[in-house]
């Protein structure tokens, strides 16, 4: 059926049938949101002698948020101990994971990067306690169990006959 409105036609069969295909992809859409309400996203733990870098990723391994053991606020200090690496990590944990929660996700892969130190365990025992979902943790340093096998030592010849002075 054409209907005319300020010279411009309308077709109406089009627009009903169109109205009833949306509400029915509307529909189909909420049972797959109910389903997948569990967002999963990947975490990057990088530890260096000094810092602990974070970085979230979605399932298309886009980069979401980053952030650094530096950007925590500063813990209180009752004993004046030095401020370690395992602190800076576990406070870093509790932020990133606040951070990480508010975006929606629940569900982590994490893969520890490169660096072997305490800090990376912190930020992962910090993440646990916020009570997060990990799935998969994948250490990626490589370090040698013995070492490489030494280069061999060059020997010095020894003179086996005496020299003779004429």
């Amino acid at each position: 059926m054409l209907a005319k409105i300020d010279n411009i036609n309308f077709l109406l069969n089009s627009v009903k049938t169109s109205v009833v295909n949306v509400e029915v992809l509307e529909n189909q859409n909420k049972g797959l949101v109910n389903k997948n309400k569990e967002k999963k996203g990947i975490i990057l733990i990088k530890s260096t002698k000094r810092n602990v870098f974070c970085i979230l990723m979605d399932s298309q391994e886009k980069k979401v948020k980053t952030s650094c053991s530096l950007q925590v606020p500063v813990y209180e200090n009752e004993y004046n101990e030095r401020e370690n690496l395992y602190t800076r990590g576990l406070l870093l944990g509790n932020l990133f994971g606040d951070k990480v929660i508010e975006l929606g996700y629940t569900e982590f892969m994490i893969y520890l990067g490169s660096g072997i130190n305490k800090g990376r365990r912190g930020v992962v025992r910090g993440l646990n306690k916020k009570g997060v979902k990990i799935t998969f943790l994948h250490l990626g340093t490589r370090y040698p169990h013995n070492g490489c096998r030494p280069v061999k030592v060059r020997r010095k010849k020894f003179r086996t006959k005496p020299k003779i002075l004429r």
